[in-house]
């Protein structure tokens, strides 16, 4: 038996627990917060309840395959829930609803743009061959060997994949629809990956195609249930978790991994250690600098995806002007998200993003609502928490200048989340709220590898490694660090 210490209880660190400890190993997991889930945890306040960061259910069927690695399935560990409609759009003084089906899309498509019906047909029906080729040959890959990659689909498919890798979203999207609210729905996924439409490249087109071929499903009991989920599989594996447990450094001797000390000056020895935690902390705070594989000089030639302003706010009365999702999207879009990227300040206003749980789940008091806000802010900042009220006060004004809903006036409890807290609850590079952007050079192959160069026996999982940001990304990152060990212990 060997004996696993896992680094961080977020979703990548729990995911891969799971796996490890159904091969037969001792899996401990560390975590210096006093709750599980790391960016996907969850807040209690006022009677409201609230997801603390992811709150989309995305690519289902990357759930699926993870549950079936375990001998379960979504169906045995989630109550899910389709959303009718599955999310409004605000852009400039319109507003729409998106359906998640096909069909009524398509038509609110045409009714936009002329000819936009049908190029929305095709280009989800080429968006899902996207999606299953990069299922089948990137995304489940640990990129070991070029091998792989001379097969013949591969090469057949070559000159397209790599057209939509050197080509940003925006550049394709705009190319098939002249619409700006049209682009601005296609393109609004790569927020989610930490991105810009105007940098991701085009691949991530199938991020916003699984909306409208499978619709949008909410887990009832919020996001953390998938937590929740993956912390039951664990205690019936043996998983132990320990939480409220700081790391100060790792151990090391003769290029190998030896124990974690904690916080309180104790010691805890592993065979194996993997660094959930954010990755940039793991090597430049956690290892001396001769153990460092990607020392401070790495990341600074790394692009970090924004931090946020978070709001959780507590509505009396009920909110009809909002779906379960709803997007504000500004006129000026690509200025936008200059403002984030590359000016580095604050935009005023902002494209943002609205989750009313509450519409689909009892997580209010009745005649009550619960309304999350995500504000993308840029990367890098620090914000004094009187600046922060002051700003929470400029969106609410924004928003009800857009949707006519005065937020703030019906306000009954509210609590902000921001940048210096992404540095302090998470430790956070660059304070951001997801890790290292998806612009190509930070994608696939180029993304930061699961494995230390230093110690052969230290590993990493999540949103900094492969293949990138987001809950079923951090999935798969489990899977492939769990095949990994896998392959060096045989070896």
């Amino acid at each position: 038996m060997v004996k696993v210490v896992i680094i961080g209880g977020g979703i990548g660190g729990l995911a891969t627990a799971n796996l490890l400890a159904q091969e037969g190993h001792e899996v401990h997991v560390y975590e210096k917060n006093t709750q599980l889930g790391g960016r996907a945890g969850q807040f209690k306040k006022d009677g409201f309840t609230f997801d603390t960061g992811p709150s989309w259910y995305l690519m289902p069927d990357v759930f699926e395959r993870y549950y079936s690695l375990l001998g379960t399935s979504t169906k045995k560990e989630l109550d899910l829930v389709r959303l009718s409609p599955a999310y409004k759009v605000y852009s400039g003084d319109t507003s729409l609803t998106i359906s998640g089906d096909l069909k009524k899309d398509a038509a609110t498509f045409e009714s936009l743009e002329r000819g936009a019906g049908n190029k929305l047909h095709s280009y989800v029906a080429q968006s899902l061959i996207t999606y299953r080729f990069a299922l089948k040959h990137f995304l489940y890959s640990n990129f070991d060997s070029a091998r792989p990659f001379t097969k013949g689909e591969i090469l057949r498919n070559g000159a397209r994949m790599s057209q939509l890798a050197l080509s940003p979203i925006h550049r394709y999207v705009a190319k098939q629809f002249k619409n700006t609210q049209l682009q601005q729905i296609l393109e609004y996924p790569t927020v989610f990956l930490g991105s810009s439409p105007y940098s991701a490249p085009a691949l991530y087109s199938l991020m916003s195609a699984l909306d409208f071929h499978d619709g949008v499903y909410y887990p009832k009991g919020t996001m953390y249930a998938v937590v929740e989920s993956l912390e039951k599989i664990g205690r019936g594996l043996g998983v132990s978790y320990h939480t409220g447990v700081a790391v100060r450094t790792i151990q090391t001797k003769s290029k190998k991994a030896t124990a974690l000390i904690l916080e309180d000056g104790s010691k805890v020895e592993a065979d194996i250690i993997i660094a959930n935690s954010d990755l940039h902390f793991t090597e430049t705070s956690l290892l001396a600098p001769k153990d460092q594989t990607y020392p401070e000089s790495y990341w600074r030639k790394k692009e970090a995806s924004p931090s946020a302003l978070l709001m959780y706010l507590g509505i009396e009365g009920s909110i009809p002007e909002f779906e379960h999702h709803t997007l504000l999207f500004t006129n000026n879009w690509k200025k936008n998200f200059d403002t984030i990227f590359h000016e580095k300040a604050i935009p005023k206003p902002a494209s943002l993003y609205i989750s009313k749980t509450s519409a689909t789940d009892t997580t209010a008091p009745k005649g009550k609502e619960n309304i999350f806000v995500l504000v993308p802010l840029p990367s890098g900042i620090t914000i004094p928490a009187e600046q922060l009220e002051d700003l929470a006060d400029t969106y609410l004004e924004q928003i009800k200048h857009t949707t006519g809903v005065d937020l703030k006036a019906r306000t009954i409890s509210r609590t902000l989340f921001g940048p210096n807290d992404f540095s302090a609850k998470y430790n956070a590079w660059q304070s951001s709220m997801l890790g290292p952007s998806h612009i190509l050079r930070q994608s696939a192959f180029f993304r930061t590898p699961n494995k230390s160069k230093k110690l052969h026996n230290l590993y990493y999982v999540g949103a900094s490694t492969v293949p990138g940001i987001g809950v079923p990304m951090c999935l798969i990152s489990a899977e492939l660090v769990s095949e990994r060990i896998r392959k060096d212990i045989a070896s």
